[in-house]
């Protein structure tokens, strides 16, 4: 697959969505997690591969050296094309990948969100609102596994490629069948599983470093969000010259 900037597609409004919907899913993710402790089956976590040993598509660059908590080779090969390709890196600020996002949910697959430790998670299984919270029998940790074996499938059936080797054109076309709920993952919803992966990746880039996510706060100097600092409202010099101030990340 080949990710260089040249062949991205313009598309600013994706950017100006996810800024202007940041509030609105941190949100929406706090009340997904409030939900009643409750036991629910763990999926086994695949053991830990060394970051840099992860072969990456193109020219993505790899982010520093660390183990994987949950995501195999062939899941990290995956994840990283569709974050590249949902938020690619612009002139306006850092790309999904660049800022950490797949280890940010690596690190949520392989704790407590990905096993649904805090769902209630004992049924029924119906179909409800936004507003009810997670209503699926399976736990985000499977949802993408089976999910992204399924998708491959599918990719290698229709396409002849695993997601990873398409071209970006045929990414995004796939990822809009995904979105519209137009193909088949051994059960899942594809509509569900995208809406799931948009919400963790969008959770990922905007969230504090201290998750994987956002490296070097690149997000959050894009939109000028101050983060953790105490001083929120804006700074002048004694010319009264109005200067940026730097964010500060909780674990700062």
């Amino acid at each position: 697959m080949t990710n260089s900037s040249d062949e991205r597609p313009a598309n600013p409004s994706r950017r100006r969505f996810i800024i202007a919907g940041a509030a609105a899913t941190a949100v929406a993710a706090e009340a997904a997690h409030a939900q009643a402790p409750v036991p629910a089956d763990t999926p086994q976590p695949a053991p830990a591969v060394p970051q840099n040993q992860v072969p990456r598509p193109g020219q993505i660059p790899a982010p520093a050296p660390q183990g994987y908590r949950f995501l195999t080779n062939a899941e990290v090969e995956t994840l990283t094309a569709m974050v590249d390709r949902l938020i690619p890196a612009d002139d306006f600020g850092p790309g999904g990948v660049e800022a950490g996002v797949v280890t940010f949910i690596d690190r949520e697959l392989g704790g407590q969100f990905g096993a649904a430790a805090r769902w209630y998670m004992a049924g029924p299984w119906a179909e409800g609102s936004r507003s009810q919270g997670w209503q699926l029998a399976l736990t985000p940790a499977q949802i993408y596994r089976t999910a992204f074996m399924a998708l491959d499938r599918w990719c290698l059936g229709v396409k002849g490629k695993r997601f990873v080797e398409l071209d970006a054109t045929d990414q995004d076309e796939v990822l809009t069948l995904l979105e519209g709920g137009k193909i088949e993952l051994d059960g899942i919803s594809s509509a569900t599983f995208f809406q799931v992966l948009w919400q963790n990746t969008v959770e990922g880039y905007l969230g504090d470093p201290l998750y994987g996510g956002n490296r070097d706060m690149g997000a959050w100097r894009m939109i000028n969000f101050p983060g953790a600092n105490p001083v929120l409202t804006p700074a002048v010099d004694l010319n009264g010259e109005l200067y940026e101030i730097e964010p500060i990340a909780i674990g700062s």
